[in-house]
């Protein structure tokens, strides 16, 4: 071989070397070497005039390509493959030389070691290509500007949910339709909006894992004011005498302010010790490896570090200096204060007798507290808050020209909730001489109790404040500083025994002790809602803004995200009482009646209300227990609150609601309906842990090696993307500190793992619909984005969720005999030691493992039936989610590692205001950087490196037995021509001849390894995602149906999506020959994938409630193994084995680990959910999938069903012993219930009677007809 190439290379030099080259017949010249040629070419107009002839010749060709005709037939076939196409590289493209083009080195090579191919008959006719995805796919985009003429043309749009008052002109304001086809409503009365946020911002802010390091430019025109810079105080409408004077101050125009060019240092002498105690007293409180990297990168090597700065510094006297820099602008400090609580000792204290003695208080002390007021004061004049919504909107959404206009649910500023304290604050009488733009601010509250370690008793109740007029993708990240500390509340301290000995002569008893802990929590919030608050409430704060603009900002409460024990603190009701919720008085015996039409009647009818009569009956209560002296629980206050399950504690909120509803009309503040569902502690750690755990009681019931192959399966479960699915090590059963998110993971994966471990096929059936309808209306309640159309999918899973709860409790759960597991016997038992231990009652347990059934009359599953309501009126629920507070408690457990443990709380306030003002002192100091890229706005990124080669022959000639490289070298340069001859098309059909094949030319014989492929996606929610894929890890893919149709989204085969397996992923340098054209080396990327094909016999898609069925290819199809442009990747897709039908037994295999069926995932995350739902507003159309229809009988309904409704046994008193301490967020409902509140948990009432579901089969009416009766909200 290399003696032919030898010679063939010196004929060519011979013949060159006695041919003169000449430049085209009509310019005549000839030259000697080709260099020459080459560089009068690039200057010669008659080479480079256009060619008439070959012009026409292209137009004819083009045209003959555009024809349709029959299929192209070539001399032999060969086994075809499938191929796809893409745009053209984004690489530039290289210019070759004339001498690489005459001596090609690679290509004889491949030609005798390759034998050619002849030419085949194509297997189907010619058709139209759809373009790729990367074409297809949109990137994120922000509203249009506002229009300034409101009267011009717009859709049409459904009937405004608030009506106008005639006193006020309302003008509307519409922005254009954007890309997606998204615009706003804006209504004014008077000019448009004047803050328009969103703006401002970019792909960065929309991605999903945004780049740390890119903090974009403030646009706003004023900054903190320097600490300690003069201020001017601003008049303020005349107060009320019981309240004090309210004023604002606000950074005076004369005083120096903070740029970026010109940032003060103080209370440090320059910027190079700020660095470092900004270092000091930020990030991790153990200075790790990662630490020391911060420490040299954003400190040492920053351009304005002077070491030459540091002489003589001392932490200790830097520390102290900000310390009390911090006190003299204390103005948004910590205050501590004692709360005063008054105290039932059984005795008479009738005032208008002198012989009664006074009523007992008890000074609660350590209450550290910041005042509202001067914190909205501070945020709202931060340049952060350049992005707050001021003005709020409605938004909708229209596909295309010839569909409809639907609402979207997203923001809280774009929520009814905020559109009616809007509005209602228009209506308000304005300040008198005051002509400010007036806005609200929308306050979203949060608390919980958490442990500080994880030995001892050290734990903190903090309560956390955030502005609703923020976006949410800001408040739910943690560095953001959207989370602002506001209050920490303290426990009843081991005094108050003490004090009621003295007091009584006995000791406290567990309703005393319950009394004066709901006593204590409305203490704390009479002092939050102080006289300045209920001041700015009504008549607003004056505050320069951050984009420079005076505005009277009112602020308003619309949410209180807690747990199940707070909002039982916070709603003044009894824990589990015989009315379990806070939002209406539904009672106990009927929540298990979720979906039914009476149980919405119930919710709207039933809904709860500040009323006369509510606190009355209070007031009244509490005359009998501290004027009368009748104990907390005595049969005439049960008689008056026992009804509604209300408590002689009278509402902090009631009493602020009242002393302001005069002034702020037509507003009304209702504080049952800020308590707002969670979706983290009432499903993810309520209804479904408690289905998770008795499914798997129920296996164990089974026997049979059942458990052990279900902790198996979790086991062997596939991971997906960076932290959506993690890896499930150890027993799943054994339940084990497991967090929320790990039983999302579960309930995620759930369907194939729970395949075929009921012996029982019934049972199974009924199991696995179960448990798809479970994940439906998580996936459903969880969405960032809500349509209309959604909110009718999520109103139906609610109905069919509550249907199927009913009949697997009444026909499947009585069929096993399920007891406790081994974990939960010795829980009870750790319990019942514990209870000694405090010198309680202990009743004489059962011996061994109790019996346990499924409870359906917990708060947890009747809370499902608000979530539809709540997202109508606040937004979507991760809006007003627990998560981030339960993030934000890393940073207070963090502040309490550097505490040396001594009264750690104020320790941990000083931390905290440290840390919050370096971060502001960080904002002004930052030297930003353009915006990079990061590949964020590509469709995908695979490095250029070529650090791993690989020479074609020699990687050939090294695997001749793998599979997956059979042909590889004419299927590569088929795909490559195929992208080459046609880029914009994502697939081609077309076998190449030998000559043509010669065309293409790889450079050097080589192509280049590369270890991740990472793709960008644009969610549903219009934001920017990404996955990363490996051929080692989440290998798996979907690209779009080759025949779908980019118009009506569907797809001839019925289904729109191709799933493939990473086997490989390459680039390489190729050029293609044409006679005419000057060549060029491009960079194109590939993939070697193993193709799924679809289980067309198995009925999955969400008609059927199963996931997709897919198998492998087998290795001896020829189409098994193919390439893949990368272009045409959606994003990764989680696919998980079928376990229940085990690996494909053949040791003949090359690829042994085959499952014999894989499912696909639709459940992993909602961007995936949405995509098979084809509702995503951020996603190409695609029409979703169906297979098939569920069977009659697969269909739940209990309308025919009589019998009880399972409640669960009542759990002996010991197993919910008030502690007054916070348990883990994994224990049950009656434990952490008590645990707060120290009352003992009743007992459930009698089994209720199930009947008919009259519902469960009947029409589906229009959203808002049913949900008509809610506006009592």
């Amino acid at each position: 071989m290399r003696l032919w190439l030898w010679a063939a290379t010196l004929l060519v030099a011979i013949f060159m070397s006695n041919r003169s080259l000449s430049c085209v017949p009509t310019c005549g010249k000839q030259y000697d070497t080709p260099r020459g040629l080459q560089i009068h070419k690039a200057s010669c107009k008659v080479a480079n005039a256009p060619d008439d002839d070959l012009l026409r010749l292209q137009q004819r060709l083009a045209e003959k390509r555009d024809r349709p005709r029959k299929r192209r037939r070539l001399e032999e076939p060969v086994p075809s493959v499938p191929d796809l196409n893409s745009p053209a590289p984004q690489d530039d493209d290289v210019a070759m030389t004339f001498d690489d083009l005459i001596l090609p080195n690679s290509e004889p090579v491949i030609q005798v070691d390759q034998p050619p191919i002849p030419p085949i008959e194509l297997g189907r006719g010619r058709r139209t290509k759809r373009p790729t995805w990367k074409i297809l796919e949109r990137l994120p985009q922000v509203a249009l500007p506002v229009l300034d003429d409101p009267q011009l043309p717009e859709p049409p749009l459904p009937a405004p949910d608030i009506e106008s008052t005639p006193a006020i002109v309302w003008r509307t304001f519409r922005t254009t339709l954007n890309a997606f086809g998204i615009f706003r409503e804006y209504r004014t009365t008077g000019a448009p909006p004047s803050h328009h946020p969103d703006v401002s911002l970019d792909t960065n802010d929309l991605s999903i894992h945004p780049d740390p390091s890119i903090i974009p430019p403030t646009t706003s025109r004023c900054s903190l004011a320097p600490l300690g810079g003069n201020t001017t105080i601003l008049p303020q409408p005349s107060t009320p005498d019981d309240s004090p004077t309210s004023t604002t101050t606000l950074p005076s125009s004369d005083s120096p302010t903070s740029t970026l060019a010109t940032p003060s240092h103080a209370p440090f002498a320059n910027i190079s010790v700020w660095r470092l105690m900004n270092w000091m007293w930020s990030g991790s409180e153990k200075k790790s490896g990662e630490e020391c990297n911060k420490l040299v990168h954003e400190v040492i090597l920053s351009p304005d570090f002077k070491p030459s700065d540091l002489e003589g510094f001392d932490v200790k006297r830097e520390t102290l200096k900000l310390d009390l820099h911090l006190e003299r602008d204390a103005r948004d400090g910590w205050k501590e204060s004692n709360v005063v609580i008054e105290v039932p000792d059984g005795k008479r204290h009738d005032l208008d007798f002198p012989d009664d003695p006074p009523i007992p208080t008890f000074p609660v002390p350590g209450l550290l507290h910041r005042s509202l007021v001067e914190v909205i004061k501070s945020v709202w004049s931060d340049p952060s808050a350049s992005r707050f919504h001021f003005t709020p909107f409605r938004q909708f959404w229209q596909r295309d020209k010839n569909s409809g206009v639907e609402r979207i649910h997203d923001e809280l500023y774009s929520s009814d909730a905020f559109l009616q304290a809007h509005e209602d604050l228009q209506r308000s009488k304005p300040e008198e001489g005051c002509t400010l733009e007036r806005v609200v601010c929308g306050l979203m509250f949060w608390s919980d109790s958490t442990h500080l370690t994880s030995f001892g008793d050290a734990s903190l109740w903090p309560t956390y404040l955030f502005f609703g007029n923020q976006s949410k993708y800001v408040r739910g990240r943690p560095t953001s500083g959207a989370c602002h500390h506001v209050a920490y509340i303290p426990k009843l301290p081991d005094t108050f025994h003490d004090f009621f000995v003295n007091l009584t002569k006995h000791g406290p008893s567990a309703d005393i002790l319950t009394h004066c802990r709901r006593e204590l929590m409305q203490g704390v919030w009479r002092l939050l809602l102080d006289a300045d608050f209920r001041h700015a409430y009504v008549h607003g704060i004056a505050i320069k803004c951050a984009d420079g603009v005076l505005r009277r900002v009112f602020p308003r409460i619309f949410t209180y995200a807690a747990d199940y024990p707070e909002k039982v603190l916070l709603a003044t009701i009894r824990n589990l009482g015989a009315c379990l919720c806070p939002r209406c008085i539904v009672p106990k015996s009927k929540v298990s009646e979720l979906g039914m039409k009476r149980d919405e009647q119930q919710r709207t009818t039933g809904a709860r209300t500040d009323s006369n009569r509510f606190r009355s009956a209070v007031q009244t209560a509490r005359r009998a227990i501290y004027k009368l002296g009748m104990t907390v629980k005595s049969k005439s206050v049960e008689l008056l609150l026992a009804a509604e399950s209300w408590v002689p504690t009278c509402n902090a909120f009631s009493e602020f609601a009242q002393s302001v509803a005069a002034e702020v009309l037509p507003y009304e503040f209702n504080f049952f309906t800020m308590l707002v569902p969670d979706l983290m502690h009432e499903f993810e750690l309520g209804v479904w842990k408690a289905v998770f755990t008795h499914l798997i009681r129920m296996l164990v019931a089974v026997g049979n090696n059942a458990i052990q192959e279900f902790n198996l399966r979790y086991r062997q479960m596939p991971t997906f993307g960076r932290f959506t699915i993690r890896r499930k090590g150890g027993n799943t059963s054994a339940l084990k500190k497991l967090a929320a998110r790990d039983y999302e993971d579960y309930l995620q994966c759930a369907l194939p793992v729970f395949e075929g471990l009921f012996p029982d096929t019934g049972h199974g059936k009924a199991v696995m619909n179960l448990l798809f309808t479970l994940a439906d209306w998580h996936a459903c309640a969880k969405l960032r984005m809500h349509t209309d159309s959604t909110l009718h999918l999520l109103k139906s899973a609610t109905t069919s969720l509550g249907s199927q709860l009913r009949s697997f409790a009444k026909k499947i759960c009585t069929s096993y005999d399920t007891r406790e597991l081994a974990g939960e016997e010795a829980a009870r038992a750790r319990r019942r030691i514990k209870a000694k231990q405090a010198g309680k009652a202990v009743k004489d347990g059962v011996q061994g493992k109790k019996t346990k059934k499924l409870n359906l009359s917990t708060y947890k599953l009747h809370a499902l039936g608000d979530y539809l309501i709540s997202i109508i009126f606040f937004g979507t629920t991760d809006s007003y989610s627990t998560q981030p507070g339960e993030l934000e408690h890393r940073r207070v457990k963090r502040f309490y590692a550097r505490t040396n443990k001594n009264k750690a709380q104020k320790q941990i306030a000083r931390l905290q205001r440290r840390e919050e003002e370096m971060r502001k002192q960080g904002q002004k100091k930052r030297v930003y950087k353009n915006l990079e890229k990061k590949h964020i706005k590509e469709h995908h990124h695979i490095s250029p490196s070529r650090n791993f080669p690989s020479y074609l022959p020699s990687w050939l000639a090294a695997n001749p037995a793998d599979p997956a490289l059979k042909d590889f070298y004419p299927k590569l340069k088929d795909h490559l021509l195929g992208r080459l001859m046609d880029p914009d098309c994502a697939d081609t059909d077309t076998t190449y001849s030998n000559a043509q094949r010669l065309e293409l030319v790889i450079d050097g014989n080589r192509i280049y390894r590369h270890k991740t492929l990472r793709v960008n996606y644009t969610t549903y929610d219009v934001r920017r995602g990404q996955d990363s894929m490996k051929p080692s890890n989440h290998a798996d893919v979907m690209i779009p149906a080759f025949d779908i149709d980019p118009e009506t989204g569907e797809s001839a085969s019925g289904h729109p999506y191709i799933y493939a397996r990473i086997i490989g992923i390459f680039h390489a340098s190729v050029l293609r020959r044409i006679p005419g054209q000057y060549p060029t080396i491009k960079s194109m990327q590939f993939l070697l994938v193993r193709w799924f094909r679809l289980d067309t016999s198995y009925h999955g898609g969400f008609d059927a409630r199963r996931l997709h069925r897919l198998e492998l290819l087998p290795e001896t199809d020829p189409n098994a193994f193919g390439f893949l442009n990368p272009d045409d990747v959606i994003r990764g897709s989680h696919i998980i084995p079928g376990f229940a039908y085990g690996r494909v037994d053949d040791e003949s295999l090359f690829y042994s680990n085959v499952w014999r069926y894989y499912y696909v995932n639709f459940f992993v995350d909602r961007d995936m959910y949405m995509r098979y739902r084809g509702l995503g507003v951020g996603h190409a159309f695609i029409k979703a999938p169906t297979y098939g229809h569920p069977e009659e009988d697969d269909i739940e309904d209990d309308s025919e069903d009589e019998g009880e409704i399972p409640t669960g046994e009542a759990e002996e008193d010991v197993e919910v012993a008030a502690d007054g301490g916070e348990e883990d967020e994994e224990e049950d409902e009656e434990e952490t219930a008590a645990d707060k509140e120290g009352e003992d948990v009743e007992d459930v009432d009698g089994p209720g009677e199930d009947d008919d579901d009259d519902d469960a089969n009947g029409e589906n009416e229009q959203l808002l007809e049913e949900l008509e009766g809610y506006d009592t909200l």
